[in-house]
């Protein structure tokens, strides 16, 4: 594509996209205040949320956001895997590129954290987030960054998912200089620089798409292609092609024919958010009423207009006779129907609590002490409450995040040679099994299940002492190890472990025939 092609291109995206920000800036408005900047710009200073007459719809989504965080990425919370069963070299290695990619994403300078926090807040409350994955300007580790939805447009391909994505990018021309070297700036913006314009804007597109869309012979050996476009001066900045996506954009809830997702919880909670802040505001104005009501006064006898603040004194005429009913009173009101809007105000939070899944994502309560099955069953519940609502974000927001950090790393030779890569794992897709409270994974199963195979068998060879023959305590004891988490190092070889036994009966029977000889 040619600077004219891509700059036209990236306007048509725009314009199929802008027809979403009108919803994205009502749904801010709500529930996400600070974010409402879609269609247009807050000023430094400005009070955010200064429309809302009720916090209630903006700490429910804080408290959603938050969840995601706390629930999914707590500790360990991933582990890498393979679609076949590695050797014991195979698991140590993997062991190693999972301690050696915990430990980078999580760098305080890969800005992992401060990334996936705003991304959440994003997901919760419009459905989507874009989140860049890249190295770091030195090539020593990984950078995230959370991009605003306004900025960004992207495209669905055949398959389903986002194949490309191009984002608006105005940083200070010093920025640029930065992030391109001065020298690979046009000669217009090198002036600038020159006459000390540093903080002036710069106007650039950032593509990110598949190299066949592209279309240029020397890039086709990639899978995509990112390029940087200066749209003022028309000029392709930079230009590099890639073996991963830049872009990863977590989707809630999805549509066919449209590559923009919905947020469940504020689609289904605007109509309480709109009616909870009307109803506020008229509670508010009758409990005004209530303790300060209106004023009767009988005419021309004031002197002025009344005082009705703190200890405020009204003047009245020195002529009027008191004997014809007090010149000023109060106006009697009926408070009966505050009670009911108090209470139609509560089921409406209750509802608002229940279209942000609050409701769910607590721990039931206890009221009186359970037993372990009882405790079971209930996390059983638990989990099946909640599982709907976090596991799509396991596979299509931290899979994603995991899948594009990894490529990056082994591009980058962060996670070793190739050339150590054990056999058992060579050609195999990495697969990343994800830990949370919610799921108790397949390996802590087979934990679990080794100990009720032990008992039946310790229960059955009461009857017939060759029953233990029926299982490879090897295989299930290595198995039930990993399941609970022991590292991979712990356990010998199972080829030492072979030749050890091997030598220990071989010692054995030597030692019994010595035994026999000396009886002898």
């Amino acid at each position: 594509m040619t600077p004219n092609q891509l700059k036209k291109f990236a306007a048509e995206r725009f314009s199929k996209q802008g027809r979403v920000l009108s919803l994205w800036q009502t749904l801010a408005e709500h529930f996400y205040p600070e974010r409402a900047d879609f269609t247009h710009v807050h000023n430094v200073g400005e009070e955010l949320g200064i429309g809302l007459a009720s916090s209630t719809p903006v700490i429910m989504r804080r408290d959603l956001g938050n969840s995601f965080e706390a629930v999914l990425r707590d500790g360990d919370w991933f582990k890498m895997g393979v679609n076949t069963t590695p050797d014991h070299m195979g698991d140590a290695w993997l062991e190693f590129g999972t301690d050696r990619m915990m430990k980078l994403m999580n760098h305080r300078s890969a800005n992992f954290r401060r990334s996936t926090k705003e991304g959440d807040h994003d997901y919760a409350t419009f459905g989507n987030a874009v989140i860049s994955v890249e190295p770091n300007r030195f090539a020593t580790g990984l950078l995230f960054r959370s991009w605003h939805l306004r900025d960004c447009a992207w495209w669905d391909g055949d398959e389903g998912q986002v194949d490309g994505l191009v984002r608006k990018w105005t940083p200070k021309l010093h920025e640029a200089a930065t992030y391109f070297g001065k020298d690979n700036l046009h000669s217009d913006i090198q002036k600038k620089l020159s006459d000390g314009k540093l903080f002036d804007d710069m106007d650039i597109r950032h593509f990110d798409m598949t190299s066949v869309m592209y279309d240029d012979d020397q890039f086709m050996k990639h899978n995509r292609v990112s390029v940087f476009l200066d749209v003022v001066n028309e000029v392709i900045i930079k230009i590099e092609g890639r073996r991963s996506k830049t872009y990863v954009v977590p989707r809630f809830q999805t549509l066919a024919g449209s590559p923009y997702a919905y947020s469940l919880a504020t689609i289904v909670g605007l109509p309480e958010a709109r009616t909870l802040q009307a109803m506020t505001h008229t509670l508010l104005e009758a409990g005004e009423r209530i303790a300060r009501p209106p004023l009767i006064a009988v005419e021309k006898v004031i002197r002025g207009d009344a005082n009705l603040f703190s200890d405020g004194i009204t003047t009245i005429a020195d002529d009027y006779d008191q004997r014809g009913g007090p010149a000023i009173e109060p106006l009697k009101m009926n408070n009966g129907g505050f009670p009911y809007g108090l209470e139609m105000k509560d089921g409406i939070v209750d509802v608002l609590a229940s279209a942000f899944y609050l409701d769910k994502i607590s721990l039931p309560e206890t009221t009186h002490e359970m037993t372990a099955y009882e405790v079971q069953e209930r996390m059983k519940q638990y989990r099946r409450e909640n599982l709907p609502l976090f596991t799509p974000v396991e596979h299509e927001y931290n899979g994603q995040l995991c899948e594009t950090a990894f490529n990056i790393l082994m591009d980058m030779g962060l996670l070793g040679s190739h050339q150590d890569i054990p056999e058992s794992l060579r050609d195999k897709e990495v697969i990343f099994h994800f830990q949370s409270p919610l799921s108790q994974s397949d390996e802590e199963k087979k934990a679990t299940t080794f100990s009720q195979v032990s008992q039946m068998l310790a229960e059955a060879a009461q009857f017939d002492d060759t029953v233990s023959m029926n299982v490879d305590f090897d295989q299930a004891l290595r198995d039930s190890i990993n399941g609970i988490g022991a590292p991979t190092s712990w356990l010998n070889q199972i080829e030492q472990v072979q030749q050890k036994r091997q030598q220990h009966q071989m010692a054995a029977a030597v030692s019994a025939e010595q035994e026999l000889e000396a009886q002898r």
